[in-house]
């Protein structure tokens, strides 16, 4: 190797070697604020998202619907997958056949986390069988924007626009 270039490969490796104390600390800071984040949305999904889901859908019990709650933990399947954390109302509409009350094929909302950016995402579907609906995305909050009133405001929202109220 030409001198010239050892030196230069040197001066590399040695810098690399000095910033690489301080990228390791970075990490080890994102880490660490993730792992926050993620304690956070499980409280957050426990003692608010959770309680507001099961009034809704006990609301809508009295009125003839069925609902159900599911939640996720975060985890990485066989094939190297990355499952959010997350919690889903589904919502059944008593016009539906009980043969369609499948996540796929009626209404939900889901609170999703998104441990790297730091925020809950919020997926809606008001697909309904034989009559479509869409699916998306409703954003994405800062951890102190998920109170009652707005997760509260977001299943209506979603309520609002699903045709199980258009049935003529």
């Amino acid at each position: 190797m030409l001198d010239e270039s050892k030196k230069e490969l040197d001066n590399l490796m040695n810098r690399f070697k000095e910033n690489s104390g301080g990228l390791a600390t970075k990490l080890a800071e994102d880490k660490a604020a993730q792992e926050a984040f993620i304690k956070e949305f499980d409280r957050l999904k426990h003692e608010i998202i959770w309680p507001v889901i099961v009034e809704i859908g006990n609301q809508l019990n009295e009125y003839g619907h069925d609902y159900k709650v599911s939640e996720e933990s975060e985890y990485v399947d066989a094939t190297a997958r990355f499952t959010p954390a997350s919690i889903t109302l589904n919502i059944f509409p008593s016009t539906v056949d009980k043969a369609f009350y499948t996540p796929e094929s009626t209404p939900y909302i889901s609170f999703i986390a998104n441990r790297y950016a730091k925020k809950v995402g919020i997926m809606v579907s008001t697909m309904m069988p034989s009559e479509g609906g869409v699916v998306g995305s409703h954003g994405e909050f800062d951890l102190s924007e998920i109170t009652k009133e707005f997760v509260e405001k977001e299943i209506i929202t979603v309520l609002k626009n699903t045709l199980i109220f258009d049935k003529k």
